[in-house]
């Protein structure tokens, strides 16, 4: 009754998760440093689990993040964040993958896409009629940076919209990132760095785990300059605040009643 539909692979699933249950449920507690991977599961569980010490810390936990991110001197310390996003809490404005290749199905291959926007779609901070949504977003970045303690969350939040209606501008719509011809352009990483300048590229792909990579295959190839062109002429405040807010919305799920809700 709490389904829409079911089926033979809805019946998998829920067999799966309950197998999956049962497992977590029996792995023991013991030291995750020294017992091996199923004592660092039960410790991630039963600490997810226990909601009385998650409401006990607060914002507490994503201090050591917010800190990192306010020590950023640079924007080559911003790239160096968005690179280890994918291993943390964050955001970036490049979209990296690995997948087998479209053109040559014996290889993996690295691929690049448009990312970094926190609204569903380009059209949503170019287009008119989604102004109310806009206004809301604004009072949900406003109350996140309030709930974790981040310098100005109001005149932050207008900052973070204003920068990813740049990076929308810069986007591909929908239409057009769906058109497979056009979503498949390999470049070297020297290519890449001299046809999108004003971003430490290198120091972006080392910190995501990838920097042993020597070609790229980007998705929207007219965005990603237009992107990086983007990145260079924000004030490094911005991005900060950009990186706090969606780092801060990454990890609300894990962190307190209060950025639960």
């Amino acid at each position: 009754s709490d389904k829409s539909s079911y089926g033979a692979f809805m019946i998998l699933r829920d067999l799966s998760e309950a197998r999956v249950h049962q497992q977590l449920e029996g792995y023991k507690l013991g030291n995750p440093a020294t017992d091996g991977d199923a004592a660092k599961i039960a410790a991630l569980y039963r600490g997810f689990l226990d909601e009385a010490a998650i409401e006990a810390q607060g914002a507490k936990p994503l201090q050591p993040v917010l800190a990192n991110i306010a020590a950023a001197a640079d924007k080559t310390a911003i790239a160096t964040l968005m690179g280890k996003r994918y291993t943390g809490f964050g955001a970036t404005l490049f979209g990296i993958s690995v997948s087998d290749d479209q053109r040559d199905p014996e290889h993996y291959t690295l691929y690049m896409g448009q990312s970094g926007l926190g609204l569903g779609d380009r059209a949503m901070y170019l287009d008119e009629k989604f102004a109310p949504q806009r206004e809301r977003y604004v009072a949900y970045i406003t109350e996140l940076l309030t709930l974790a303690g981040w310098q100005d969350p109001a005149g932050s939040a207008a900052k973070v919209l204003a920068f990813e209606t740049d990076v929308a501008t810069a986007h591909w719509t929908r239409a057009e990132s769906r058109v497979r011809d056009k979503t498949y352009n390999p470049v070297s990483r020297a290519e890449l760095a001299q046809s999108a300048p004003g971003f430490a590229w290198d120091v972006f792909f080392d910190a995501a785990g990838v920097g042993q990579a020597q070609r790229v295959v980007l998705r929207q190839n007219t965005a990603i300059p237009a992107m990086a062109a983007v990145f260079a002429a924000a004030d490094l405040d911005t991005l900060k605040s950009w990186q706090a807010f969606h780092a801060t919305d990454d990890a609300a799920s894990l962190l307190s009643k209060a950025f639960v809700d």
